[in-house]
């Protein structure tokens, strides 16, 4: 139970007084909630060709970055906020949407008029409703799911929201009576400004909190950064609410199970497995858990999980719980780990690392996976089918392939393996990866039409180019993800509507903000281009910031 003062206000902050900002979240696009759901057995609707429903949308921007890349599927939103949804219909307009409709609704009053829905969305909901709102978000997953559907749903976890409790009851117990939202907000932040300073004066006992939570305070401090920066609105719906519940997995799952569900897994795919905990913590999860349920729960014990992501579907649908290497023949699949050589034998098969930006890793030595590796960086961050994947790494290598795939060719004095084989040891070696980290391997069941081959007159995301308008520099890209962009990166961004050459942006921009001497433009490694760099240095600069575009997902195909 968190801390309450006496007398407090109402904790429960309007959304249309303080309304959310509008965020897209990577974790919930039904690419990801189907790659998950196959790979745990399911069949789930095809993503190009799909039904969405997200509740408590807000804005409903995460359903209209969707929509603008899919536009064959339907997505529909709900949130209890007029003001918000008001503001998510003007965007529609804008945009000229025909898929995604909004609208403003309250849980409680949905009925089946809407139809059911091959996925289903809550983010952030679940672990700030009163109980009888739980349940009825579970009754409509139930309800409202195709039977091959998937659902997700996100909360605060424990073991760590014990952690995440002390540091809310802080702030509560600080800032709980003020009654203006905005005040209270930044009385929250002082909060927690004050607990960080106390750890420069770690030698007294008082630090004592600061010494016990100082990752947690510091992860937190980073992710409210600074008033300037970032709304309060976030602080507020989520720390400063009247309700916010953690819960372990066993419970959720007990919940489900209560409203006809089954869980199907989480959305990052590692966590769910043991591979990055030393062995013997492995080996006493394996024989002491139960069920695959019981050995994630022990896994968030060691971990200190604070948040989870969980899919859930009808219990009827047969999982499988182990993926089985004929299914990653199904996904799309893109990397951009960068390797390194291995040190080997005398004698012995070359090997390669590869490393992702997280820092995890893969060494092999099987030259077919090494071939994919490497040419899944070239293409970054464009999706590859598996088949085209395996075709192209074959030929890389060298393997001459009969037409039913079985040819074994000799390579030197051995003879290599047939088609079928590398095609096996490379869906594993995939597998591995993605079981090792989401960043070092990427698996997907949609391959969104981007590209790294700029035409003369480039086209930016037209999603993209319309969140610049709203003067926002964290842009949604192609691939569903959040892009940071600065002012010049802005102001080239929402040119690139397929009506200028590269040159003509470059004098566009010369006679601009920049001649102007507004700010001034950096070089690709960081470095100042001069207060007034001549013509050619600029056309060099933007040809080198719309090749990033087009890296960062920005550029369509």
């Amino acid at each position: 139970m968190s801390w309450q003062a006496e007398n407090a206000p109402d904790l429960t902050v309007s959304y249309d007084e303080v309304p959310y900002d509008g965020l897209t979240h990577s974790e919930t696009h039904p690419s990801l909630l189907a790659t998950i759901g196959a790979l745990m057995g399911m069949d789930p609707a095809p993503i190009e060709q799909c039904r969405v429903l997200e509740i408590g949308c807000a804005q409903g921007y995460n359903l209209l970055a969707m929509a603008v890349s899919l536009p064959d599927s339907e997505f529909v939103g709900i949130d209890f906020a007029p003001v918000q949804i008001v503001e998510g219909q003007k965007a529609i307009t804008d945009l000229g949407l025909s898929n995604v409709s909004l609208h403003a609704l309250d849980l409680m009053a949905l009925d089946d008029s809407l139809g059911q829905f091959d996925y289903i969305i809550a983010h952030g909901f679940y672990s700030w409703v009163p109980q009888p709102v739980r349940d009825r978000l579970l009754a409509v997953y139930s309800r409202l799911l195709q039977p091959n559907g998937v659902g997700y749903i996100s909360y605060n976890a424990y073991p760590g929201g014990h952690f995440m409790n002390a540091l809310r009851d802080g702030m509560l117990f600080h800032a709980g009576r003020i009654q203006k939202p905005q005040e209270r907000a930044t009385e929250a932040r002082r909060w927690i400004d004050l607990l960080a300073e106390t750890g420069e004066a770690r030698t007294v006992p008082y630090s004592g909190f600061y010494k016990a939570y100082r990752q947690l305070i510091y992860d937190y401090k980073e992710h409210l950064g600074d008033e300037a920066g970032r709304s309060n609105a976030g602080l507020l719906h989520d720390e400063l609410e009247e309700v916010n519940r953690p819960f372990y997995l066993r419970e959720f799952v007990d919940n489900c199970q209560a409203a006809g569900l089954q869980y199907v897994g989480d959305t990052e795919f590692a966590s769910m497995l043991a591979t990055n905990v030393p062995a013997n913590v492995a080996q006493v999860i394996q024989k002491s858990a139960r069920s695959r349920v019981e050995a994630e729960q022990y896994l968030d014990f060691v971990r200190n999980r604070m948040f989870r992501r969980s899919l859930v579907c009808h219990q009827s649908v047969q999982i499988s719980g182990k993926p089985s290497l004929r299914t990653v023949e199904s996904f799309y699949i893109s990397s951009n780990a960068r390797d390194e050589e291995v040190a080997r034998p005398k004698g012995s098969r070359p090997a390669r690392k590869y490393i992702a930006p997280d820092g995890s890793s893969l060494t092999t030595d099987h030259p077919v996976t090494i071939a994919a590796f490497d040419y899944l960086s070239e293409v970054w961050p464009q999706r590859i089918l598996f088949a085209d994947l395996l075709q192209e790494a074959t030929r890389r290598v060298g393997r001459i392939v009969s037409p039913t795939g079985t040819q074994k060719i000799t390579t030197g004095r051995t003879a290599s393996p047939t088609y079928a084989q590398d095609a096996q040891v490379l869906g594993a070696n995939l597998l591995k990866a993605y079981s090792i980290s989401p960043v070092l391997m990427e698996l997907h069941r949609y391959a969104p039409k981007l590209t790294t081959d700029l035409s003369p007159r480039p086209v930016a995301s037209r999603w993209a180019r319309w969140q610049v308008r709203q003067n926002s520099r964290s842009i949604c890209n192609l691939l569903h993800k959040r892009v940071l962009l600065d002012e010049p990166d802005c102001f080239l961004l929402l040119r690139l509507d397929g009506s200028r050459t590269l040159d003509e942006l470059a004098q566009e921009l010369m006679g601009g903000p920049l001649g102007e001497g507004h700010w001034h433009l950096k070089q690709e490694d960081g470095s100042p281009a001069g207060k007034t760099p001549p013509q050619a240095q600029v056309a060099k600069i933007v040809q080198d910031r719309v090749e990033w575009f087009a890296l960062a997902g920005l550029i369509e195909g």
